[in-house]
Protein backbone atom coordinates (compact mmCIF):
# COMPACT_ATOMS: atom_id res chain seq x y z
CA UNK A 1 0.00 0.00 0.00
CA UNK A 2 1.38 3.43 -0.96
CA UNK A 3 1.97 6.07 1.67
CA UNK A 4 -0.61 8.86 1.90
CA UNK A 5 0.86 12.23 0.97
CA UNK A 6 0.16 14.62 3.85
CA UNK A 7 -0.55 18.26 3.03
CA UNK A 8 -0.30 20.37 6.17
CA UNK A 9 -1.90 23.83 6.09
CA UNK A 10 -1.01 26.13 8.97
CA UNK A 11 -3.81 28.68 9.29
CA UNK A 12 -7.58 28.55 8.86
CA UNK A 13 -8.40 32.08 7.78
CA UNK A 14 -8.85 33.40 4.21
CA UNK A 15 -5.56 32.06 2.85
CA UNK A 16 -5.43 28.71 4.63
CA UNK A 17 -9.09 27.83 4.12
CA UNK A 18 -8.96 29.01 0.50
CA UNK A 19 -6.01 26.71 -0.19
CA UNK A 20 -7.77 23.79 1.48
CA UNK A 21 -10.80 24.25 -0.78
CA UNK A 22 -8.67 24.56 -3.90
CA UNK A 23 -6.64 21.43 -3.21
CA UNK A 24 -9.56 19.31 -2.01
CA UNK A 25 -11.75 20.40 -4.90
CA UNK A 26 -9.39 20.69 -7.87
CA UNK A 27 -6.03 19.10 -7.14
CA UNK A 28 -6.46 15.89 -5.17
CA UNK A 29 -9.34 14.41 -7.26
CA UNK A 30 -7.34 14.90 -10.47
CA UNK A 31 -4.17 13.40 -8.99
CA UNK A 32 -5.95 10.36 -7.57
CA UNK A 33 -7.80 9.76 -10.82
CA UNK A 34 -4.57 9.93 -12.81
CA UNK A 35 -2.74 7.66 -10.32
CA UNK A 36 -5.22 5.51 -8.34
CA UNK A 37 -2.45 4.22 -6.09
CA UNK A 38 -1.63 7.79 -4.94
CA UNK A 39 -3.49 9.06 -1.89
CA UNK A 40 -3.56 12.56 -0.36
CA UNK A 41 -4.80 14.01 2.91
CA UNK A 42 -5.13 17.63 4.09
CA UNK A 43 -4.71 18.74 7.69
CA UNK A 44 -5.71 22.29 8.63
CA UNK A 45 -4.27 23.76 11.83
CA UNK A 46 -5.99 26.80 13.33
CA UNK A 47 -6.18 28.08 16.91
CA UNK A 48 -9.92 28.58 16.57
CA UNK A 49 -12.87 26.52 15.35
CA UNK A 50 -14.69 29.49 13.82
CA UNK A 51 -13.88 31.64 10.83
CA UNK A 52 -13.87 35.36 11.67
CA UNK A 53 -14.97 37.50 8.72
CA UNK A 54 -12.88 40.44 9.90
CA UNK A 55 -13.42 42.49 6.73
CA UNK A 56 -16.67 43.59 8.36
CA UNK A 57 -15.12 44.11 11.81
CA UNK A 58 -15.25 47.96 11.78
CA UNK A 59 -19.04 47.90 11.36
CA UNK A 60 -19.57 45.04 13.80
CA UNK A 61 -17.51 46.99 16.31
CA UNK A 62 -20.08 49.79 16.58
CA UNK A 63 -23.07 47.55 17.19
CA UNK A 64 -24.28 43.96 17.07
CA UNK A 65 -27.57 45.21 15.63
CA UNK A 66 -25.76 46.24 12.44
CA UNK A 67 -24.17 42.82 11.90
CA UNK A 68 -25.35 39.82 13.96
CA UNK A 69 -22.51 37.80 15.49
CA UNK A 70 -23.57 34.60 13.72
CA UNK A 71 -23.03 36.34 10.38
CA UNK A 72 -19.41 37.19 11.14
CA UNK A 73 -18.35 34.10 13.17
CA UNK A 74 -18.91 30.89 11.18
CA UNK A 75 -17.73 27.35 12.04
CA UNK A 76 -14.86 26.27 9.78
CA UNK A 77 -16.23 22.73 9.69
CA UNK A 78 -19.44 24.07 8.12
CA UNK A 79 -17.49 25.11 5.04
CA UNK A 80 -15.86 21.70 4.50
CA UNK A 81 -18.95 19.50 4.56
CA UNK A 82 -18.82 18.75 0.84
CA UNK A 83 -15.61 16.72 1.28
CA UNK A 84 -15.36 13.24 2.71
CA UNK A 85 -14.32 13.08 6.35
CA UNK A 86 -11.36 10.91 5.33
CA UNK A 87 -10.04 13.67 3.06
CA UNK A 88 -9.14 16.21 5.73
CA UNK A 89 -8.61 16.83 9.43
CA UNK A 90 -9.04 19.95 11.54
CA UNK A 91 -6.61 20.46 14.42
CA UNK A 92 -7.39 23.26 16.86
CA UNK A 93 -4.04 24.62 17.94
CA UNK A 94 -1.12 26.83 16.99
CA UNK A 95 2.26 25.95 15.48
CA UNK A 96 4.93 26.61 18.11
CA UNK A 97 8.05 24.98 16.63
CA UNK A 98 9.17 22.75 13.81
CA UNK A 99 11.94 20.59 12.43
CA UNK A 100 12.46 21.26 8.75
CA UNK A 101 14.83 18.29 8.53
CA UNK A 102 12.27 15.85 9.92
CA UNK A 103 9.32 17.66 8.29
CA UNK A 104 7.49 17.84 11.59
CA UNK A 105 5.54 20.77 13.07
CA UNK A 106 4.81 20.88 16.79
CA UNK A 107 1.36 22.29 17.50
CA UNK A 108 0.35 23.66 20.89
CA UNK A 109 -3.16 22.53 21.78
CA UNK A 110 -5.53 23.89 24.38
CA UNK A 111 -4.82 22.66 27.87
CA UNK A 112 -1.06 22.98 27.57
CA UNK A 113 -0.47 19.77 25.61
CA UNK A 114 1.20 19.54 22.21
CA UNK A 115 0.99 17.37 19.11
CA UNK A 116 3.57 16.64 16.42
CA UNK A 117 2.30 16.69 12.84
CA UNK A 118 4.33 15.30 9.96
CA UNK A 119 4.01 16.68 6.46
CA UNK A 120 5.08 16.02 2.90
CA UNK A 121 3.80 19.39 1.66
CA UNK A 122 3.69 22.41 3.98
CA UNK A 123 1.56 25.51 3.35
CA UNK A 124 2.24 28.42 5.69
CA UNK A 125 -0.86 30.63 5.95
CA UNK A 126 -0.46 31.84 9.54
CA UNK A 127 -1.06 35.52 8.77
CA UNK A 128 -0.16 38.24 11.24
CA UNK A 129 -0.82 39.00 14.88
CA UNK A 130 -2.44 42.42 15.21
CA UNK A 131 -1.23 44.89 17.81
CA UNK A 132 -4.82 44.78 19.07
CA UNK A 133 -6.72 41.56 19.72
CA UNK A 134 -9.77 43.17 18.11
CA UNK A 135 -8.68 42.58 14.54
CA UNK A 136 -8.09 38.83 14.61
CA UNK A 137 -9.57 35.58 15.79
CA UNK A 138 -7.74 34.88 19.02
CA UNK A 139 -6.88 31.51 20.54
CA UNK A 140 -10.39 31.27 21.89
CA UNK A 141 -13.49 32.49 20.03
CA UNK A 142 -15.08 33.65 23.28
CA UNK A 143 -12.22 36.10 23.86
CA UNK A 144 -12.75 37.79 20.51
CA UNK A 145 -16.51 37.95 20.97
CA UNK A 146 -16.22 39.34 24.50
CA UNK A 147 -13.80 42.04 23.29
CA UNK A 148 -16.32 43.22 20.72
CA UNK A 149 -19.15 43.15 23.23
CA UNK A 150 -17.02 45.26 25.58
CA UNK A 151 -16.22 47.88 22.93
CA UNK A 152 -19.85 47.98 21.78
CA UNK A 153 -20.92 48.67 25.37
CA UNK A 154 -18.20 51.30 25.86
CA UNK A 155 -19.11 53.19 22.69
CA UNK A 156 -22.71 53.51 23.82
CA UNK A 157 -21.62 55.68 26.76
CA UNK A 158 -18.26 57.09 25.62
CA UNK A 159 -17.60 60.81 25.20
CA UNK A 160 -13.91 60.67 24.15
CA UNK A 161 -12.52 58.02 21.80
CA UNK A 162 -9.04 57.81 20.33
CA UNK A 163 -8.03 55.63 17.38
CA UNK A 164 -4.36 54.89 16.75
CA UNK A 165 -3.50 54.15 13.12
CA UNK A 166 -4.34 55.88 9.86
CA UNK A 167 -4.53 52.84 7.59
CA UNK A 168 -7.70 51.30 6.22
CA UNK A 169 -8.83 49.72 9.50
CA UNK A 170 -8.35 52.94 11.46
CA UNK A 171 -10.12 55.08 8.86
CA UNK A 172 -12.99 52.63 8.41
CA UNK A 173 -13.46 52.37 12.17
CA UNK A 174 -13.44 56.15 12.54
CA UNK A 175 -16.06 56.41 9.81
CA UNK A 176 -18.30 53.84 11.46
CA UNK A 177 -18.06 55.44 14.91
CA UNK A 178 -18.49 58.93 13.47
CA UNK A 179 -21.63 57.85 11.65
CA UNK A 180 -23.23 55.91 14.51
CA UNK A 181 -22.09 58.14 17.40
CA UNK A 182 -21.78 61.72 16.10
CA UNK A 183 -21.72 63.15 19.63
CA UNK A 184 -18.47 61.36 20.53
CA UNK A 185 -15.32 63.47 20.55
CA UNK A 186 -13.39 61.24 18.16
CA UNK A 187 -9.73 61.61 17.18
CA UNK A 188 -7.61 59.49 14.86
CA UNK A 189 -3.81 59.60 14.99
CA UNK A 190 -2.35 58.73 11.59
CA UNK A 191 1.20 58.22 12.90
CA UNK A 192 2.43 59.46 9.51
CA UNK A 193 2.08 62.59 7.41
CA UNK A 194 -1.27 61.48 5.92
CA UNK A 195 -4.03 58.90 6.10
CA UNK A 196 -4.13 55.78 3.91
CA UNK A 197 -0.50 55.75 2.74
CA UNK A 198 -1.23 53.04 0.16
CA UNK A 199 -3.43 55.46 -1.76
CA UNK A 200 -2.66 58.67 -3.64
CA UNK A 201 -2.26 61.91 -1.70
CA UNK A 202 -5.48 63.10 -3.34
CA UNK A 203 -7.44 60.18 -1.92
CA UNK A 204 -5.78 60.69 1.47
CA UNK A 205 -7.07 64.28 1.48
CA UNK A 206 -10.54 63.15 0.39
CA UNK A 207 -10.65 60.65 3.26
CA UNK A 208 -9.60 63.29 5.76
CA UNK A 209 -12.24 65.66 4.39
CA UNK A 210 -14.99 63.05 4.73
CA UNK A 211 -13.97 62.35 8.32
CA UNK A 212 -13.90 66.07 9.11
CA UNK A 213 -17.51 66.38 7.91
CA UNK A 214 -18.39 63.70 10.49
CA UNK A 215 -16.67 65.72 13.19
CA UNK A 216 -13.65 63.42 13.40
CA UNK A 217 -10.34 65.12 14.24
CA UNK A 218 -7.26 63.86 12.39
CA UNK A 219 -3.79 64.39 13.83
CA UNK A 220 -0.70 63.50 11.80
CA UNK A 221 2.85 62.58 12.83
CA UNK A 222 1.70 61.54 16.28
CA UNK A 223 1.29 58.05 17.65
CA UNK A 224 0.51 56.22 20.87
CA UNK A 225 3.57 54.78 22.61
CA UNK A 226 1.72 53.15 25.51
CA UNK A 227 -1.73 52.89 27.05
CA UNK A 228 -3.06 51.98 30.48
CA UNK A 229 -6.59 51.24 31.58
CA UNK A 230 -7.42 53.08 34.80
CA UNK A 231 -9.52 51.88 37.73
CA UNK A 232 -12.29 54.35 36.83
CA UNK A 233 -12.73 52.73 33.38
CA UNK A 234 -10.89 55.37 31.36
CA UNK A 235 -7.63 54.83 29.48
CA UNK A 236 -4.52 56.98 29.73
CA UNK A 237 -2.42 57.05 26.57
CA UNK A 238 1.12 58.34 26.26
CA UNK A 239 1.89 59.95 22.91
CA UNK A 240 5.10 60.15 20.91
CA UNK A 241 5.53 63.83 21.75
CA UNK A 242 5.57 63.01 25.47
CA UNK A 243 2.06 64.28 26.16
CA UNK A 244 -0.76 62.20 27.66
CA UNK A 245 -4.48 61.99 27.06
CA UNK A 246 -7.28 60.45 29.06
CA UNK A 247 -10.02 58.90 26.94
CA UNK A 248 -13.02 56.69 27.54
CA UNK A 249 -11.89 54.26 24.88
CA UNK A 250 -8.66 53.71 22.96
CA UNK A 251 -8.77 51.57 19.80
CA UNK A 252 -5.45 50.35 18.43
CA UNK A 253 -5.52 49.94 14.64
CA UNK A 254 -1.78 50.12 14.00
CA UNK A 255 -1.20 46.80 12.24
CA UNK A 256 0.79 43.81 13.44
CA UNK A 257 3.62 41.33 12.91
CA UNK A 258 3.88 38.08 10.93
CA UNK A 259 3.19 34.81 12.73
CA UNK A 260 6.48 33.21 11.78
CA UNK A 261 8.53 32.87 14.98
CA UNK A 262 8.32 29.06 14.85
CA UNK A 263 9.86 28.87 11.36
CA UNK A 264 13.54 28.46 10.41
CA UNK A 265 15.27 31.84 10.16
CA UNK A 266 16.58 30.89 6.72
CA UNK A 267 13.02 30.94 5.38
CA UNK A 268 12.35 34.53 6.54
CA UNK A 269 13.33 38.01 5.44
CA UNK A 270 14.58 40.71 7.81
CA UNK A 271 11.02 41.63 8.79
CA UNK A 272 10.00 38.08 9.58
CA UNK A 273 7.95 37.35 6.45
CA UNK A 274 8.33 34.04 4.61
CA UNK A 275 10.37 34.69 1.47
CA UNK A 276 8.52 33.84 -1.73
CA UNK A 277 11.24 33.51 -4.35
CA UNK A 278 8.94 33.56 -7.39
CA UNK A 279 6.23 36.20 -7.10
CA UNK A 280 4.35 34.89 -10.15
CA UNK A 281 4.06 31.22 -9.21
CA UNK A 282 4.40 31.98 -5.46
CA UNK A 283 6.90 29.18 -4.83
CA UNK A 284 9.52 29.47 -2.10
CA UNK A 285 13.09 28.26 -2.60
CA UNK A 286 12.38 25.23 -0.38
CA UNK A 287 10.79 22.33 -2.29
CA UNK A 288 7.48 21.29 -0.81
CA UNK A 289 7.14 24.44 1.31
CA UNK A 290 4.78 27.26 0.30
CA UNK A 291 3.53 30.49 1.85
CA UNK A 292 0.42 32.51 1.13
CA UNK A 293 -1.34 35.57 2.49
CA UNK A 294 -0.19 38.13 5.02
CA UNK A 295 2.71 36.03 6.34
CA UNK A 296 4.33 35.87 2.88
CA UNK A 297 6.81 38.42 1.53
CA UNK A 298 4.90 39.07 -1.70
CA UNK A 299 1.67 40.14 -0.02
CA UNK A 300 0.43 43.68 0.52
CA UNK A 301 -1.77 42.40 3.35
CA UNK A 302 -5.03 42.88 1.46
CA UNK A 303 -7.90 40.43 1.02
CA UNK A 304 -7.60 40.92 -2.74
CA UNK A 305 -4.02 39.62 -2.63
CA UNK A 306 -5.20 36.45 -0.91
CA UNK A 307 -8.08 35.99 -3.32
CA UNK A 308 -5.86 36.36 -6.36
CA UNK A 309 -3.12 34.16 -4.83
CA UNK A 310 -5.03 30.95 -4.26
CA UNK A 311 -5.35 29.75 -7.90
CA UNK A 312 -1.71 30.51 -8.81
CA UNK A 313 -0.35 28.80 -5.71
CA UNK A 314 -2.90 26.03 -6.11
CA UNK A 315 -1.63 25.26 -9.60
CA UNK A 316 2.01 25.49 -8.45
CA UNK A 317 1.36 22.86 -5.77
CA UNK A 318 -0.69 20.78 -8.21
CA UNK A 319 2.11 20.77 -10.79
CA UNK A 320 4.74 19.93 -8.17
CA UNK A 321 2.65 17.02 -6.85
CA UNK A 322 1.84 15.79 -10.33
CA UNK A 323 5.53 15.78 -11.20
CA UNK A 324 6.11 13.31 -8.36
CA UNK A 325 3.84 10.79 -10.09
CA UNK A 326 5.26 11.54 -13.54
CA UNK A 327 2.23 13.47 -14.78
CA UNK A 328 3.33 17.12 -14.66
CA UNK A 329 1.16 18.09 -17.64
CA UNK A 330 -2.07 17.43 -15.73
CA UNK A 331 -2.22 21.09 -14.68
CA UNK A 332 -1.58 24.47 -16.28
CA UNK A 333 0.32 27.07 -14.30
CA UNK A 334 -1.60 30.21 -13.34
CA UNK A 335 0.34 33.36 -12.49
CA UNK A 336 -0.24 35.81 -9.66
CA UNK A 337 -1.22 39.25 -10.90
CA UNK A 338 -1.74 41.66 -8.00
CA UNK A 339 -3.99 44.68 -8.12
CA UNK A 340 -1.30 47.20 -7.25
CA UNK A 341 -2.16 50.58 -5.71
CA UNK A 342 -5.72 49.40 -5.09
CA UNK A 343 -7.92 49.77 -2.02
CA UNK A 344 -11.60 50.30 -1.15
CA UNK A 345 -12.08 52.20 2.09
CA UNK A 346 -15.63 52.90 3.33
CA UNK A 347 -16.03 55.98 5.51
CA UNK A 348 -19.45 55.35 6.96
CA UNK A 349 -22.25 53.48 5.14
CA UNK A 350 -22.76 56.02 2.33
CA UNK A 351 -19.41 55.93 0.55
CA UNK A 352 -15.70 56.45 0.99
CA UNK A 353 -12.54 56.53 -1.13
CA UNK A 354 -11.21 53.94 -3.55
CA UNK A 355 -8.42 53.36 -5.98
CA UNK A 356 -7.84 50.58 -8.54
CA UNK A 357 -4.41 50.25 -10.15
CA UNK A 358 -3.75 53.87 -9.23
CA UNK A 359 -7.02 55.20 -10.66
CA UNK A 360 -9.41 56.91 -8.24
CA UNK A 361 -13.05 55.85 -8.14
CA UNK A 362 -16.03 57.98 -7.06
CA UNK A 363 -17.51 57.55 -3.60
CA UNK A 364 -20.60 56.01 -5.20
CA UNK A 365 -18.61 52.94 -6.21
CA UNK A 366 -17.37 52.48 -2.64
CA UNK A 367 -20.99 52.55 -1.47
CA UNK A 368 -22.06 50.15 -4.23
CA UNK A 369 -19.24 47.64 -3.70
CA UNK A 370 -18.37 47.71 0.00
CA UNK A 371 -19.80 50.47 2.20
CA UNK A 372 -23.40 49.24 2.15
CA UNK A 373 -22.74 45.85 3.71
CA UNK A 374 -18.97 45.45 4.27
CA UNK A 375 -19.28 42.27 2.16
CA UNK A 376 -21.06 40.46 4.98
CA UNK A 377 -23.13 38.59 2.38
CA UNK A 378 -19.87 36.98 1.24
CA UNK A 379 -18.92 35.62 4.67
CA UNK A 380 -20.64 32.24 4.47
CA UNK A 381 -19.74 31.71 0.77
CA UNK A 382 -16.11 32.51 1.67
CA UNK A 383 -16.07 29.77 4.31
CA UNK A 384 -17.49 27.39 1.69
CA UNK A 385 -14.84 28.36 -0.88
CA UNK A 386 -17.26 29.96 -3.33
CA UNK A 387 -14.50 31.98 -4.99
CA UNK A 388 -12.71 28.78 -6.00
CA UNK A 389 -15.50 26.76 -7.60
CA UNK A 390 -13.49 26.80 -10.82
CA UNK A 391 -9.77 25.95 -10.85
Amino acid sequence: MSKTHEILILGGHFAGLGMAHYLLRHTIPVLEKASPSSKYHVTIVAPHSEFFFDIAAPRFLVGKDLIPADKIFIPISQGLREYGADRYSLVQGKAVSMSAEKKVVTVGLQGGVSQELSYDTLIIATGTTSNSALWQMNDKEDLTKSLYASVQASLAKAKRVLIGGGGAVGVETAGEIGNSYPAINLTILSGADRLLPRLSTGNSKKAEGKLAKMGVSVVHKLRVTSSKEEANGTTTVVLSDGSTREVDLYIDATGGKPNSSFLPAAWLNEKGYVVVSDEKTLRTSTPGVYAIGDVASYSSGSFMDVNFSVPPLGTSISIDLAEKIGKKDLFTQKLFKPLKDSQFVPIGPKGGVAQVMGWSLPSFFVWLIKARTFFIEKAEPTVKGADYVKP
